[in-house]
């Protein structure tokens, strides 16, 4: 009776394992059912609804996808596949990843004709044809390849192929791959003896590349170092990406991944002229250069150069030169110039240029110059240039510009296109006339100007540069505090005469273009020219100084008086 008893228990274990293992089974996002009613809604609407509705996100080409396109669906509780069938009109493919969607355009359908399949020694040799299903051509440059053990190969003119896999005892799933093709997956029993000792395979994850990402293959450098077989691999395989731990190279395809390179992405990456992965979640060095399609995490260092199709997470070193067709999020150096195509949160380094399409949250430290496409919430310093669309941080350079500003430009030149913009006109107690251009910010402007005392017997010349800020009082009046120094030529350019000033104007904005500036300064005056020149006006003997017992400084409190355009 006890055997009976655990007999039964046995089987009710046995029977029941299935069913829980199969509850705790991931559903299918194509699978997940979901009801949606739209009259005449753009397609890229709709997409978005659906994501919103499964609870994942789309990835694809919006070249392709015509998201502008109207549609009309009325949907009770369809799969999310048979929703994006009647969407897309069966012209795309879908593959799930992570919590992605990728929709890829395959319009066509290949088949594959088996010539062999046999397990030979430590080898599994399987040979055929590649073909167009509805019209039977055979097709060139479609890939072959097995997602495990990471090898492909691609078909040559006649659509012929030959595959050799390492036989391990294990069934063998071959997937062709063909631009604008649907996938076709053949899984081939190889008959061999399972040897318990084996090692299987490691189960490798999916990883997705933008759609949208133009691909390094496009770029100058990428097309000079990836082979056609590649670059055909990836967009026959485009959004089909692997994971390994290792990848040694000596050049792009001749590496431990030999062709099938461009869809893998390492945790480590060591590359002896260069290499071309997936990515790298860890760990890559070069000696002359790393090609990378999607993301680089962690650390990547090349003599020469980095091109990454992706993001950049963490520390990129290139000898000459980095470009990133993703973001940086940590730290980029070269000794001549660093590339973003996006936004960049962190610290951009280089010898001559930096250049950031998108926003920019950190520094730009360059000796040339610095670009940053769109926000610049951080700072960016350059011996010569920077530039900044909209600036919300500081610029420090001998010329800084910006489209628009609510942080400070600091250098000799400071051009906001929609800024601050004032010529002055002004009379003050040691200069009849004065003559100022006023640009950059409210928040910081650039001053430069020029000055004349008008008297055949006491004559004086002076120009300078300085920097001030608008403080508004209310809708017409402001304050203006200036900082200017000023050379003052009193008849001899041998000697030395500098005049400071600190101006607090009060500013009454009479009208959008035109404002009237009244008010008093303080003033310090540097001099090592002891006699005055016949003609010339003697600062000194101008106003009553409150400094006494310096032989060559003279301070005293004046007044300045103007108008201002613009």
């Amino acid at each position: 009776m006890g055997c009976l008893r655990r007999y039964i228990i046995v089987a009710v274990i046995m029977f029941a394992l299935p069913i829980v293992s199969y509850a705790y089974l991931p559903e299918s996002i194509l699978a997940k059912n979901i009801s949606i009613h739209v009259n005449n809604m753009r397609v890229g609407t709709v997409l978005k609804t659906i994501e919103e509705k499964g609870n994942f996100t789309f990835s694809y080409n919006s070249n392709i996808v015509k998201t502008d396109s109207l549609v009309t669906i009325n949907a009770d509780n369809w799969t999310i596949k048979e929703v994006l069938d009647h969407l897309l009109l069966n012209r795309f493919e879908y593959k799930e990843t992570s919590n992605f969607v990728i929709l890829r355009y395959a319009p066509l359908q290949l088949s594959l004709t088996t010539e062999k399949a046999a397990a030979e020694g430590d080898e599994y040799h399987i040979s055929g044809f590649v073909t167009d299903e509805q019209s039977g051509k055979k097709l060139e440059n479609a890939s072959v390849y097995d997602r495990v053990l990471l090898q492909s190969v691609l078909t040559d003119k006649e659509g012929h192929f030959e595959l050799f896999l390492r036989n391990n005892g294990q069934p063998v799933t071959v997937t062709v791959s063909r631009e604008f093709y649907k996938d076709t997956t053949i899984t081939f029993l190889t008959g061999v003896t399972v040897n318990p000792n084996d090692n299987k395979p490691k189960s490798l994850i999916g990883y997705i590349i933008s759609g949208d990402n133009d691909g390094i293959e496009t770029t100058s450098l990428g097309r000079l170092f990836i082979s056609t077989k590649q670059q055909i691999q990836a967009a026959n395989l485009h959004g089909l990406i692997a994971q390994a731990p290792f990848q040694a190279s000596a050049i792009p395809g001749v590496s431990t991944h030999a062709e099938f390179s461009g869809q893998v992405v390492n945790t480590v990456s060591l590359n002896a002229v260069g290499g071309y992965n997936a990515g790298v979640d860890g760990f890559e060095l070069g000696l002359i250069f790393n090609l990378d399609q999607g993301d680089v995490g962690a650390v990547q260092i090349a003599g020469i150069f980095n091109v990454v199709g992706g993001n950049v997470n963490g520390f990129q070193l290139g000898g000459l030169y980095n470009n990133v067709l993703g973001n940086v999020r940590g730290i980029q150096l070269s000794l001549l110039h660093n590339s973003v195509k996006h936004d960049l949160n962190g610290i951009q380094l280089s010898g001559v240029y930096n250049h950031t399409k998108g926003n920019v949250a950190g520094m730009q430290l360059a000796i040339l110059g610095n670009v940053a496409g769109k926000k610049t919430s951080g700072m960016q310093v350059a011996g010569l240039f920077n530039y900044a669309r909209n600036l919300r941080g500081v610029q420090l350079g001998l010329v800084n510009i910006a489209d628009t500003s609510s942080g400070y430009s600091i250098g000799l030149i400071n051009i906001v296109n929609h800024g601050y913009h004032k010529l002055a006109l002004s009379s003050n107690e040691t200069l009849n006339a004065n003559l100022g251009l006023k640009t950059g910010s409210r928040q910081l402007y650039t001053i430069w100007q020029g000055g004349i005392r008008f008297d055949d017997n006491s004559k004086l010349y002076a120009f300078g540069f300085g920097f001030g800020r608008e403080l508004g009082l209310g809708k017409r009046l402001a304050l203006n505090p200036e900082l200017t120094q000023n050379y003052v030529y009193q008849g001899n350019w041998a000697r030395t005469n500098l005049l400071s000033r600190l101006d607090a104007s009060l500013t009454y904005k009479a009208a959008r273009s035109f404002s009237i500036n009244v008010g008093p300064s303080l003033n310090f005056f540097y001099s090592d020219q002891r006699n005055p020149v016949n003609g010339y006006a003697w600062v000194n003997d101008l106003h009553h100084s409150f400094i006494s017992s310096s032989r060559n400084w003279t301070g005293w409190v004046g007044w300045t008086v103007g108008v201002s355009f613009f």
